[in-house]
């Protein structure tokens, strides 16, 4: 079962006087955050990058919720039950959309409907497929109408399973489980979550602004939500404007929170600002079965962390599996990959005597995913092949590393060193990525590295960086990070 903890259930501690003190500061506060990418949609069923998801969090509630202590708690139900394979929420009475609908079981039966219809693409549907005939659904065999769940009255929710899933509850927290307005979906013909006027809240904020030319989002207190979860603070003004380096902005007190590299860590906290790190990120290399086998282990047996670790930076490490800590995953006695110089040397001079004119070849490129920290890392590497090995390879960089991502799969580049986001605590959506469906980590880690075509190199962190005017900042490691209705603010 997924250990759903929260990095710091409060990142910076303080005295109830005087939060006393700034109480009505607090509850008027507009908190300020750039975001590093722009949303497409905010659609909670298709949502699927971290700004899409960070927004849709904040302006839905499913029928669970992470609450603030990073623990799964009751959203828009009051309780639950469990008999057998299926459960049964109560509604929370009086709940509404902020549009002035009635938000009621239908919604959240639609909303799970149509995060299985194929038509959705919903990338998180697997998420559900726990729930009675939901895999049968989501592949075309059968129609939504079969799904698991259905609407006894308009404050009661039946859900059923096909089997257990320690996950399930959590899994009704994160985006692909929120409700969905039907009526409303429908007038929207095909604009749903594309545009302001197509979006309607049932969370701590509405949404009341979407700018996507010079792009802004503004979310407020949602005044139709009357849960347990009500915003601390008065509203969100989100931006995402490449005028200035982010960096700037937060020394500048211009924004109050932002993601930045965890490379820059260090220079924003000698600057007065305070950082949250969560590791989910493995930067992996990988190389084609062009090269036999034999000369992909000669080549790797000359990558350690000995080669490059003067030019890891903060919030990159080692990789000592292809699990970052957000996994959880405990794996003891698995040597991914050794450093092994003679070893290389030795299975080098016997493959490169069958090659071509005895030469390793002048063309093999190295293509890696250019951060702006990463480009020393990959010239230790090289410059080691070539100085032990003779082997030039060139490097070139590329800016995008969804580009590079498929090479977990295919591996069609020679060489290629790309960053691996594990999404969520969900280490099945996290191995998906390299084309596996074993649930066994140890077995899953080695049936990807033994062929010697991946092997990882380094974690990185995903950093946020924040003012000192922040006094709470509880942050959990998916789902999009923050959910602002408990951020606390002052402007003292």
């Amino acid at each position: 079962m997924f250990k759903y903890r929260i990095l710091s259930a409060i990142l910076v501690v303080f005295s109830l006087l005087t939060l006393a003190g700034c109480k009505d500061k607090t509850e008027d506060a507009y908190i300020y955050f750039e975001l590093p990418e722009t949303p497409v949609t905010l659609d909670p069923q298709t949502a699927s990058s971290d700004a899409e998801l960070l927004i849709v969090r904040n302006i839905y509630e499913g029928l669970m919720r992470i609450d603030e202590t990073g623990k799964v708690s009751n959203g828009a139900c009051t309780e639950y039950s469990k008999n057998g394979l299926t459960y049964t929420f109560t509604l929370r009475e009086d709940m509404f959309w902020n549009n002035g609908d009635e938000l009621t079981a239908k919604d959240f039966v639609f909303g799970l409907r149509r995060a299985l219809d194929p038509k959705t693409m919903a990338p998180f549907a697997s998420r559900l497929f726990c729930i009675k005939n939901a895999k049968e659904i989501n592949s075309g065999a059968l129609s939504p109408e079969n799904l698991g769940v259905s609407a006894p009255n308009d404050s009661t929710v039946k859900i059923t399973l096909e089997y257990e899933d320690s996950d399930f509850l959590y899994n009704l927290t994160t985006s692909v489980a929120q409700p969905c307005n039907e009526n409303f979906f429908k007038e929207s013909a095909g604009k749903y979550g594309l545009f302001k006027d197509y979006i309607i809240s049932c969370g701590s904020y509405r949404l009341t602004k979407w700018n996507k030319e010079s792009f802004g989002i503004r979310l407020y207190k949602n005044e139709e939500y009357n849960g347990t979860h009500v915003a601390k603070n008065a509203a969100v003004f989100i931006t995402c404007n490449n005028d200035k380096p982010v960096t700037e902005k937060l020394k500048e007190n211009n924004i109050d929170i932002a993601f930045i590299d965890s490379a820059q860590s260090s220079e924003m906290e000698t600057a007065g600002l305070k950082t949250a790190d969560i590791q989910n990120i493995c930067w992996v290399m990988t190389m084609s079965s062009e090269f036999t086998l034999e000369m992909r282990t000669a080549l790797f047996s000359l990558v350690g962390s000995n080669v490059f670790s003067e030019n890891l930076k903060d919030g990159y490490v080692s990789a000592t599996s292809i699990y970052p800590k957000i996994c959880n995953a405990v794996i003891d006695d698995v040597v991914v990959n050794s450093y092994d110089l003679e070893q290389g040397k030795a299975l080098y001079s016997q493959e490169v005597k069958k090659l071509e004119g005895s030469k390793f070849p002048s063309d093999i490129k190295l293509t890696y995913y250019d951060n702006g920290y990463v480009k020393p890392i990959v010239t230790d590497i090289v410059g080691h092949w070539q100085s032990n090995l003779s082997a030039f390879v060139n490097i070139e960089a590329v800016n995008d590393a969804q580009i590079l991502l498929p090479q977990l799969k295919s591996q069609t580049l020679w060489v290629a060193v790309f960053p691996v986001k594990a999404p969520s605590q969900n280490n099945t959506e996290y191995l998906s990525n390299y084309g596996t469906l074993e649930t066994n980590l140890s077995l899953a880690q080695e049936n990807i590295t033994k062929s010697k075509n991946i092997i990882p190199l380094f974690f990185q962190d995903t950093t946020l960086c924040y003012s000192q005017n922040i006094l709470e900042l509880p942050l959990t490691e998916d789902n999009g990070f923050i959910d602002f209705a408990f951020v606390v603010k002052t402007e003292d």
